[in-house]
């Protein structure tokens, strides 16, 4: 006889378990026949904090990803940036070397004698141009030198 109660308990409690697996909704008998749709039955009727924050840590995830993915953009041109930079750099110091190599003046002195037909400055070649009160006035050094009409002073 005890056996039979333990197989009436039994019964129960399997006829309890099927009833268990209806929605809660007493209108809408419809069985949940997988576990995907306990647990999102459960989530959604009983969890909505817990259905809340595993919104917000999916949220937070794409952010970080997005935000990552930026980032290692920005590294990568910040690097093409800086070789950029050392090209230029070394440009600028080749410049500056051909500056100083053309701007030597016995280089500026033998192109303006070879190239222009230019002399030494003389006494005798030497012209000087006073200005005052906006009237352009020569003082003659030698005869070389013009007046303010632009002629020559003899």
């Amino acid at each position: 006889m005890s056996e039979m109660t333990n197989n009436n308990h039994h019964e129960a409690e399997s006829h309890d378990d099927e009833n268990e697996t209806y929605s809660n909704k007493d209108n809408l008998k419809k069985p949940i026949t997988s576990l995907l749709g306990l647990i999102i039955n459960d989530l959604v009727h009983n969890q909505k904090i817990s259905l809340l924050l595993l919104v917000l840590i999916i949220i937070s995830a794409g952010a970080v990803l997005v935000t990552t993915q930026q980032v290692r953009k920005q590294l990568f041109e910040r690097e093409q940036l800086l070789l950029e930079q050392d090209v230029l750099e070394s440009e600028w110091r080749n410049l500056v070397i051909e500056e100083n190599v053309l701007a030597d003046p016995k280089r500026v002195e033998d192109k303006a004698r070879n190239q222009l037909g230019m002399t030494n400055v003389t006494p005798q070649n030497e012209t000087v141009i006073v200005i005052k009160n906006n009237v352009i006035r020569s003082n003659p050094v030698k005869n070389n030198v013009k007046n303010s009409n632009g002629l020559k002073n003899q």
